[in-house]
């Protein structure tokens, strides 16, 4: 493996634990007990961009 493809394969990892983190985040705002206490961050739209990096990072390091 080269060190660029380390470098996006690590990329990669990191877009995908934001996403976990955003899918967890986003389940606990659809849980919440206030309805009228909303957040400022729209999870589901961090979860879906984290995901397309995710992919594009990882075909990028297989691709190599």
């Amino acid at each position: 493996m080269s060190a660029a493809q380390v470098l996006l394969a690590a990329g990669a990892v990191l877009a995908l634990a934001v996403a976990v983190f955003a899918g967890w985040r986003d389940a606990r705002r659809r849980r919440r007990a206030e309805v009228d206490a909303v957040g400022w961050i729209d999870w589901t739209t961090v979860q879906i961009a984290a995901l397309i990096a995710l992919a594009v990072l990882g075909l990028l390091a297989a691709k190599g």
